[in-house]
């Protein structure tokens, strides 16, 4: 009889299931950086991302058609879109990628379902609100991780 002397155990690594787009929007005018509020029981203050259709050709045209679709915008190619990089999110089961945007204006917005307020935020200055001159800062309640992208455009 045969003993198997050594042998490998194989991990099994989960492949993303998903894959989300991200856009975090700076002013360079203002400094400022633009945010949503979702529109989900969290009601966490989020940068604009959406998942990505079969329809969508890539990372761009999925990032301008949530902006169309979330946003009302009509013109996404307004805002230079500059690639980051990709993160491994959610236990494993979602492939996020990191884009940043730069507009010379802020821009207003028309929000669909989705979310339930937008702004432009200075991290140490006077933040918009749906428009309005109204706060001081980031809002409170930030999506998971966002401080720091938040922390890193600004440095730009």
């Amino acid at each position: 009889m045969k003993y198997l002397r050594s042998y490998k155990m194989f991990e099994f690594r989960q492949q993303p299931t998903e894959t989300v787009v991200g856009l975090l929007i700076k002013c360079r005018k203002t400094g400022r950086i633009f945010l949503i509020q979702r529109n989900d029981r969290n009601r966490v203050w989020s940068l604009l991302s959406g998942g990505q259709d079969e329809t969508d050709t890539d990372d761009i045209h999925t990032i301008k058609r949530e902006m169309r679709e979330e946003l009302r915008m009509n013109n996404p190619d307004s805002v230079e879109i500059v690639k980051v990089g990709d993160e491994i999110v959610a236990n494993g089961r979602r492939l996020f990628k990191y884009y940043e945007g730069f507009v010379d204006e802020e821009f207003s917005v028309i929000l669909d379902e989705e979310n339930i307020s937008w702004g432009w935020f200075d991290p140490n200055g006077l933040s918009k609100v749906n428009g309005q001159s109204n706060m001081f800062g980031l809002p409170n309640r930030l999506y998971t991780g966002l401080i720091e992208k938040i922390q890193n455009i600004c440095e730009k």
